[in-house]
């Protein structure tokens, strides 16, 4: 188990703020992606230009 004084101020270690830190990016990165998408498909469907 982490000693106390291998935690953040969050209660993570580094490797647990890592991998937390990687899957919210992947989270983030998909929901730009249908973000985007969802733009691109409402421009094509009634362009607001």
């Amino acid at each position: 188990m982490a000693d106390k004084s291998d935690l953040s101020f969050t209660g993570l270690t580094d490797e647990q703020a890592q991998e937390l830190h990687s899957v919210y990016m992947s989270g983030l990165w998909l929901f730009t992606a249908i973000a985007l998408l969802a733009h691109i498909a409402t421009y094509i469907w009634k362009p607001w230009f």
